[in-house]
């Protein structure tokens, strides 16, 4: 029934925490490849013109303006990191902000490594999860909601832009077409969110339906029960998308001050409408969003609209990126232990470790 705690472990693991010497060379294989494809493309993109590589100096002697970008980048993690702790509460389990913290950086300097986003996605994940068995299913489906509200409110932030832009899109079927996509993706995962919500019993049936050949069938019970028990902290959501838009926001601010530090006469506000488009396909976790291929794909965009340079701003953003990404290898070398404190009923509340902020929205325990 919604609301009730799991009673069903997850899936218990055969492969040892400890990666052996063979998947280590195999995993370390697969990043050469991926850099070695990265420094082929970003060569194309510097002999076809696209790039100034001497432009790219300007991230480091731009001291102000770095800064700056450094600091909005630690308070978009830092909001990443809330909303995730908001989002386990209602389901009883207990993370700091400051374990949460360090879970986003660690997934934030796996995605510099790994295909696309999914990577940063898989490594946050595996962290999260590897010391709760009996809630893994759970654990694995509130990080992946979590994932779902961020990447709903990139889908957001175009269309909330597209109206100031109106005669832009109107003239450009590029732009037309990208924000019809990104409106359909985000009707898609918000329909999929209120059918959990108000119609449980019907998606499972279709879910039964269409799935019901797989494996591990308590694992999908799991997931729409669990996305179904936020019917009683809707507000709580509302919360978590606020913060989304606001960490999103910020990083839309980040790309601004690329553009500044490369070429202060150089900003134009149609970057407001482009970046996120370009956020949007670096993004998607089927998307090859890795580096070369991100650059390529926001200098299109950049043309698109008539403007320059959209392959030099996201390298910018990437160096003053890869700056943050390397606290979390940092706390990926010297481990995070004991993600959760379980808080379901029966079970002792362990003492908090430290005061981290509260979630604005009372939370009703299922």
């Amino acid at each position: 029934m919604p609301g009730e705690w799991p009673s069903n472990p997850g899936p218990r693991d055969t492969a040892s925490s400890d990666p052996s010497p063979a998947r280590s060379t195999s995993r370390f294989f697969w990043v050469l490849v991926r850099l070695a494809i990265a420094a082929g493309l970003l060569a194309y993109l510097a002999k076809s013109g696209m790039i100034d590589l001497r432009a790219l100096s300007r991230p480091f002697t731009a001291w102000p303006i770095a800064l700056a970008a450094l600091a909005l980048i630690l308070m978009d993690i830092a909001l990443m990191a809330l909303k995730l702790s908001w989002l386990f509460r209602p389901r009883g389990l207990h993370v700091t902000w400051t374990k949460s913290f360090q879970l986003t950086l660690v997934g934030y300097f796996f995605a510099q490594f790994l295909p696309g986003s999914a990577g940063g996605d898989l490594a946050k994940l595996f962290y999260a999860a590897k010391d709760s068995r009996n809630r893994r299913s759970e654990i694995i489906t509130v990080s992946l909601f979590d994932r779902a509200i961020g990447m709903f409110s990139l889908l957001l932030m175009p269309l909330l832009f597209a109206p100031i832009f109106y005669r832009l899109i109107a003239d450009t079927s590029a732009l037309r077409f990208l924000l019809a996509t990104s409106a359909i993706l985000a009707a898609i995962l918000l329909a999929g969110f209120l059918a959990c919500v108000f119609y449980q019993s019907f998606v499972e049936r279709v879910a039964q339906a269409l799935l019901g050949f797989l494996p591990w069938q308590h694992w999908r019970a799991q997931v729409i029960q669990t996305i179904a028990s936020y019917r009683h902290n809707l507000g709580t959501v509302a919360a978590a998308l606020g913060l989304a838009l606001l960490a999103n926001s910020l990083s839309l601010i980040v790309i601004v001050l690329a553009v500044v530090a490369l070429n202060p006469a150089g900003f134009d506000p149609k970057i407001c409408l482009i970046a996120p488009l370009g956020f949007v396909a670096n993004n998607l976790p089927f998307t090859p969003g890795g580096l070369g291929v991100g650059e390529a794909s926001f200098n299109a965009l950049f043309a698109v609209a008539g403007l320059t340079g959209g392959a030099e701003v996201l390298l910018c953003w990437r160096v003053w990126t890869a700056l943050v990404r390397l606290l979390g290898l940092a706390f990926y070398l010297r481990g995070i232990e004991r993600v959760f404190h379980d808080r379901r009923p029966g079970n002792p509340a362990l003492p908090d470790e430290e005061t981290f902020p509260r979630s604005p929205v009372g939370s009703i325990k299922n």
